[in-house]
């Protein structure tokens, strides 16, 4: 049992300086580079959007928007933004807004088109004409 508990402390021990060390990288990719740079760097050391985040919103300094828009520039998945979002008390009108500015500033980049989708049902084209009844037209009924 002892030497259960000393391999995890020893785990601990090792891991923890790996997990600072992205969050200091991430903070002063930031303050050099700007968020734009950042984001994609976090990424690419396996960082999840969850985690920069949780990150970014504790840099004074950076508006949420801007944070998002610079995941969803860097290909994040719009899901993923999304929940982090949500996770982090991120209003949906910030994700919205992200969204749209990552479109226009990045296009192609932008990995997810379907990012956003406002909740609710959806229906095509008008109402359907005729006097009452049923209004669908099967192909039953077509000579």
């Amino acid at each position: 049992m002892k030497r259960i508990a000393i391999l995890i402390c020893l785990g601990f021990f090792f891991v923890s300086p790996a997990l600072a060390d992205w969050i200091e990288d991430f903070s002063m990719n930031f303050e050099d580079k700007g968020i734009e740079k950042a984001v994609p760097k976090a990424l690419e050391e396996g960082r999840t959007p969850n985690e920069i985040v949780i990150e970014g919103l504790k840099l004074t300094s950076l508006n949420p928007q801007n944070l998002l828009k610079a995941l969803y520039c860097s290909g994040a998945a719009g899901d993923d933004i999304k929940s982090a979002a949500d996770q982090n008390g991120i209003s949906e009108i910030i994700v919205v807004a992200a969204f749209k500015k990552s479109v226009v500033e990045c296009g192609d980049a932008v990995a997810d088109s379907q990012a956003y989708t406002p909740a609710g049902p959806r229906f095509a084209g008008p109402p359907a004409a005729g006097g009452g009844g049923n209004s669908f037209a099967s192909p039953s009924t077509f000579q």
